[in-house]
């Protein structure tokens, strides 16, 4: 039995239409993973970033606790004083003064 033209044009019409349905929904597939993608690239940048923040307060924190960081912090910003050292305040200025290094 011989189809109709029409009988044809409607296939040839269902299966364009499912072809480009699935273009459009793979184009917008690829287009979430570029987003997704980019977000995670931004995510690994951001961690990356903290990371190198957090060994800066580490060091700063194991240079604080030290034998040395913790008498300098007693002298600088406690009642502490050795013996023989001369104290004085200067306005404005809370902490010790730091030494320009020698140029």
């Amino acid at each position: 039995m011989k189809r109709a033209w029409w009988h044809r044009l409607l296939l040839v019409a269902l299966f364009a239409g499912t072809l480009g349905a699935a273009v459009m929904f793979g184009a917008s597939s690829v287009n979430t993973w570029f987003d997704q993608n980019a977000q995670r690239a931004d995510a690994e940048h951001v961690a990356v970033q903290l990371e190198a923040r957090i060994a800066e307060l580490a060091d700063e924190i194991d240079r604080r606790t030290s034998a040395d960081g913790v008498r300098r912090e007693a002298l600088c910003f406690g009642p502490y004083v050795e013996p023989g050292t001369e104290v004085y305040a200067v306005m404005g200025l809370s902490g010790c003064v730091e030494q320009a290094p020698d140029q």
